[in-house]
């Protein structure tokens, strides 16, 4: 089976994304969530967004939700994902989430599982090829793990627009305005609002 995508923008914490992850959820076949908690070098938030996303999780129907955090072991790694139906990488700090999955060892695991994939904001930035750091200060480009071959913005605002249009003379780059989801397997399904920025031009993709 192909790996299915659903790379997400908005806050969780809200409940703004409640009915797409449920759906992903659903997907999933077995109902079994491993999350990724690595998007905060912060002993403290990691703790809260564990409890929160055990308590989100379970809420929308999990059979079970484990976790990857700072001290998870690689043969404790190994397990969460052949047990996981959903694996699921939540927004943060992004630039510490990518080096977290590289230096944990977990892109070759990522990149051979065959479930559904959910990420939410830094999550989905960490999949594309590269993170563009857009809307805080001058831009920046840093290396992502690539596991997609187009690019994500978050949070869009028409004030990006210049600058999206811009980048995407060389790459095609989906802009999701909160709350906003793609669905990718073979083919693009969009929930919300969803531009695509490619080759100068600017063209929505839903409503």
């Amino acid at each position: 089976m192909q790996t299915k995508f659903y790379l997400m923008s908005g806050h969780s914490s809200t409940g703004e994304l409640k009915n797409i992850d449920r759906k992903a959820l659903d997907d999933s076949g077995n109902g079994n969530v491993l999350v990724v908690n690595l998007s905060f070098n912060n002993k403290e938030k990691s703790r809260a967004k564990k409890q929160f996303f055990k308590k989100y999780f379970n809420e929308l129907g999990a059979n079970n939700v484990d976790f990857i955090g700072e001290k998870t072991l690689e043969w404790q790694a190994k397990k969460g994902f052949e047990k996981a139906g959903l694996l699921y990488l939540p927004g943060g700090d992004t630039r510490s989430l990518i080096n977290n999955l590289k230096n944990k060892g977990l892109v070759s695991r990522l990149k051979s599982f065959k479930g559904i994939i959910s990420a939410n904001s830094a999550g989905a930035y960490a999949l594309c090829p590269n993170y563009l750091m857009i809307g805080h200060g001058d831009t920046e480009i840093f290396p992502a793990i690539g596991m997609l071959d187009f690019w994500i913005k978050a949070h869009y605002k028409p004030e990006f627009d210049s600058e999206l249009i811009r980048l995407s003379e060389e790459k095609e780059i989906f802009a999701l305005k909160d709350p906003a989801a793609i669905v990718y397997r073979e083919g693009f399904n969009f929930i919300g609002e969803v531009w695509s920025f490619f080759e100068d031009q600017k063209t929505k993709m839903s409503c």
